[in-house]
């Protein structure tokens, strides 16, 4: 082979290897593209896997790692590919899940049109300090202490801020053998979008599957918009508004009592001035839940807009803990509660506000 012919044949040689370099780098990219496509198309059961699996350091850290990812998703709008997607492949696709137990079927009903349980007023003082409001507990049996043969299953559902709140029980309460909690939760849902996801027909659903002594909800998240009931608007904040929405708040809490269970309702924290969601928003959601809890005996309402903020009532991402130590307690996005440092600090109000009202000891 001349020195020709051999230049010519290493050239060839760094060609093919140069090919095969970019392929391998293609397949790579396309590779990784896949996986994050399906990541957000599915974080969301993955997150709620991971929120079902046993209580300890793994569940943990798989729910910090997913928990920004699912969220990325809702926001846009890809676990509703992913759901429907299981839907048309027969699998159960149902967000939501339990510590306790695995999660119960979904199904969807039509939006309710029953008149309003309980009538209200439409102005209520300001909950920004008052203690929990508590409508009288007449014909509920009272919250018995748990103990040696007397399990307390508390059912925690709400949103992805009420996603929140249940990681914080599960961890506060984690050593007490005697509470089953079932954290039932299910982000980017509400009571404004009910045709999306009913909550007050859905609640029926989990109080007859684990018929609970308590019911913990947390959400309004979402619910800060204007809705459609049939051919009428109702524009978020209207007498309309608070009427139409406030029937669904009763609903939900008429539900509960009327199955035995007593209701701790957890308002809307404070938000971020560079939030999405607008304090006056949260006031506005959080006055009505105020006002239907003390129509609604077995019902209490607890504020969190101090638990959440500085001594002088301000929004703050860090607050210091039990110990003293400034931790983390919001995320970046100004809404939404941070692991384990806000979780648990909003849990343990919970906690308390259950022992203080239903005297019993968690």
């Amino acid at each position: 082979m001349t020195g020709e012919e051999r230049a010519a044949t290493r050239a060839a040689r760094r060609t093919t290897k140069g090919r095969r370099v970019v392929a391998a780098g293609q397949v790579l990219f396309v590779g990784l593209v896949c996986f994050a496509t399906w990541l957000l198309l599915d974080a969301r059961a993955l997150y709620d896997a991971a929120r079902s699996s046993p209580l300890g350091t793994r569940r943990t850290v798989a729910m910090t790692v997913l928990r920004p990812v699912a969220r990325a998703g809702a926001a846009l709008g890809l676990d509703r590919i992913g759901r429907g997607a299981d839907l048309v492949l027969g699998r159960d696709g149902t967000p939501g899940g339990s510590v306790a137990a695995g999660a119960p079927g979904r199904g969807r009903s039509p939006v309710p049109t029953e008149p309003r349980p309980a009538p209200t007023s439409t102005v209520a003082p300001s909950v920004t300090t008052a203690p929990p409001t508590t409508a009288p507990t007449a014909g509920l049996a009272p919250v018995e202490q748990p103990g040696p043969g007397r399990t307390m299953t508390m059912l925690e559902v709400g949103d992805s801020i009420g996603e929140d709140l249940g990681f914080g029980l599960g961890d506060v309460l984690a050593a007490d053998r005697y509470v089953r909690i079932v954290q039932d939760a299910v982000g980017s849902t509400g009571l404004a979008a009910i045709g999306y996801y009913d909550w007050p027909a859905q609640l029926e659903v989990e109080l007859r599957r684990y018929h609970p002594q308590v019911v913990v909800v947390m959400l309004g998240g979402n619910d800060a918009q204007s809705f459609d009931v049939g051919s009428r608007y109702i524009g978020f904040g209207t007498a309309a508004w608070r009427d139409v929405y406030g029937a669904r708040v009763a609903r939900m809490m008429s539900e509960a009592t009327a199955a035995g269970a007593h209701v701790l309702w957890v308002g809307m924290p404070i938000m971020s001035p560079a939030a999405t969601l607008s304090d006056a928003a949260m006031r506005t959601e959080n006055s009505l839940f105020a006002a239907e809890a003390r129509a609604h005996p077995g019902v209490t309402f607890l504020s969190t807009w101090r638990v959440l903020a500085t001594p002088s009532g301000a929004y703050s991402e860090y607050l210091p803990d039990r110990s003293g130590t400034l931790v983390q307690v919001r995320d970046d996005d100004g809404i939404h509660i941070d692991v384990p440092g806000g979780t648990d600090l909003l849990a343990r109000a919970a906690v308390a506000a259950m022992e203080r009202t239903w005297h019993v000891r968690l």
